[in-house]
């Protein structure tokens, strides 16, 4: 079983592995304040070395744009404090992408590592959401806004799940910036059979699930 490695993650919002690497220099890695968001992963795939795919997995995650820090808890389980709702929405579409993943989301606390973890299930392709609050009244709001959160992810992935090789290709050539036409010739196609690439891999729905799911993340930072 291949690695999530950076060239797993070219299939996801990110982009092949020259761009990414191009996109985590032109970023900070630091931040000042306390980090807001956070990911929980649980890898629940079938592979007997397992410790060393998640490790490999994590580090693999480290080069994302946004992506503060990255810690290995036990054998099969990585959690990531990022820097904003774009960093955190990258790294769960790079979870999702890989296919063999429980995904948790958490948002603020004192710690939202904490707060990520206890929202990850143990099926893969699942996305928990929390957003820890003070008062009630917030509560309410943010426990509404976090099944929003988990909603709109769990479309994109059942997006991404049914996306064939041929559909990744296309897909992240566009995140890269490429148009239709460009995306073609590098593909060595026609910009009709781009285009069909594209619908059959749902290109339009991912946008506007992404979209949807960076709106609720910054909403989140409101609460």
């Amino acid at each position: 079983m291949p690695i999530l490695t950076t060239r797993r993650l070219e299939r996801t919002r990110i982009g092949q592995a020259s761009i990414l690497d191009s996109m985590a220099m032109a970023h900070t890695r630091g931040t000042s304040a306390r980090p807001l968001f956070a990911v929980h992963a649980r890898f629940r795939g079938r592979t007997m070395r397992r410790a060393e795919y998640v490790r490999n997995s994590a580090q693999a995650m480290e080069h994302l744009p946004g992506v503060l820090k990255s810690t290995v808890e036990g054998v099969e389980e990585i959690s990531l404090l990022t820097r904003d709702a774009e960093s955190e929405a990258q790294v769960v579409m790079a979870f999702l992408s890989a296919g063999e993943w429980a995904i948790g989301i958490g948002i603020g606390g004192h710690d939202p590592s904490v707060v990520a973890r206890s929202c990850t299930g143990k099926r893969a392709g699942t996305v928990g959401a929390s957003i820890a609050t003070i008062s009630q009244n917030s509560s309410i709001a943010s426990s509404e806004l976090a099944s929003d959160i988990s909603a709109a992810f769990s479309l994109i992935g059942h997006v991404l799940t049914r996306r064939t090789e041929e559909g990744r290709e296309a897909t992240a050539l566009m995140r890269q910036g490429y148009t239709q036409n460009d995306a073609a010739a590098e593909l060595g196609i026609s910009k009709q059979a781009m285009s069909q690439r594209l619908v059959a891999a749902g290109w339009q729905a991912e946008q506007a699930g992404w979209d949807l799911a960076v709106h609720l993340l910054t909403r989140a930072e409101e609460l």
